[in-house]
């Protein structure tokens, strides 16, 4: 694999390990299967995903952590469907869109991220 695709193959497998991490976590805190069921659980997932693409964002840039967004977004959704009740299977489609709410703090850290990458290369080429 070359070097070019390296660095946004690795975030998307980054990705797929964060997304169902993110649920892994949210269960053990709050004792709910859904991030969606407590807020703390929500704002829980929403930290394990953004904080790692955002220090992605920051040393690789934007691009090449965005990969990460839709692999979390498997992942999540991959857990959901495997471990969940089978009311969660039942309503797996449903799921499929409203756990794209669960990308959007993540995408705004990438964005943040990427301007802080942006800036650093700026002031370097500058010195």
């Amino acid at each position: 694999m070359s070097a070019r695709w390296r660095t946004p193959f690795a975030a998307f497998v980054l990705g797929l390990l964060l997304g169902p991490a993110s649920w892994w976590i949210v269960r053990l805190a709050t004792d709910r299967f859904e991030p969606f069921d407590d807020s703390a659980g929500f704002f829980l997932c929403q930290t394990l995903l953004a904080l790692p693409m955002a220090v992605l964002a920051f040393r690789r840039g934007v691009i090449a952590a965005l990969p990460a967004l839709p692999g979390a977004w498997i992942g999540m959704n991959a857990y959901a469907y495997a471990f969940g009740s089978d009311e969660t299977r039942a309503w797996i489609v449903l799921l499929l869109f409203s756990s794209l709410t669960l990308l959007m703090l993540p995408l705004a850290a990438t964005v943040f991220g990427g301007i802080g990458h942006a800036l650093r290369r700026r002031r370097r080429v500058a010195a």
